[in-house]
């Protein structure tokens, strides 16, 4: 009995470090969200102001002496040049926009524990990260990489944050829980 005693409150420090993280997740997602959306209007209403910063900035990057620096320089010279020439600025607009929007609502919903949201939730984050698979294959780079093992880790927290509000869900009214069951 002592060893069930001593990792049940261990159990519910880890469920709680993971609530925290998946609260943090969820709000980076959010975050990311509102950027891209901000892009996404800023490439759309002045086009030029992204030249305008990204090529000074891979002029600066590029003047480094460090494999990083000139890694970054080149990724914000070929961004640059990407988002000023052929059909990609009006493809990285829309997507920008779209992917800022539902991130946004998503993040909304899922902060407010809409249970019916996290299918919903489920299904655009694994599309998102077939999209980032087909990237990574497509143009390999570390930032996708991450990205992709970031948005893994935020579809398992919500995967998991979803289970267990179904599990408070289905508990009876009389439980003390507030929730009444459907």
């Amino acid at each position: 009995m002592a060893g069930g005693v001593a990792t049940a409150p261990h159990r519910r420090l880890t469920g709680r470090r993971l609530e925290v993280i998946y609260r943090i997740g969820v709000i980076i997602k959010g975050v990311d969200g509102v950027f891209e959306l901000f892009a996404g209007i800023l490439l759309w209403l002045a086009p030029g102001s992204v030249h305008l910063v990204l090529g000074p900035l891979a002029f600066r990057l590029n003047q480094g002496h460090s494999a990083i620096r000139l890694y970054a320089g080149h990724m914000a010279n070929h961004l640059d040049h990407q988002l000023t020439t052929g059909p990609a600025p009006f493809i990285v607009i829309a997507f920008l926009i779209a992917h800022g929007i539902v991130k946004i609502a998503l993040v909304y919903c899922l902060l407010r524990e809409y249970i019916w949201v996290y299918p919903y939730a489920l299904i655009v984050l694994g599309l998102f990260t077939v999209f980032q698979i087909y990237s990574l294959i497509r143009s390999p780079s570390v930032g996708v990489g991450l990205f992709l093992a970031l948005d893994l880790v935020i579809i398992w927290l919500v995967w998991r944050e979803w289970r267990q509000l179904r599990s408070k869900s289905d508990q009876p009214a009389d439980s003390g829980s507030g929730i009444i069951a459907a």
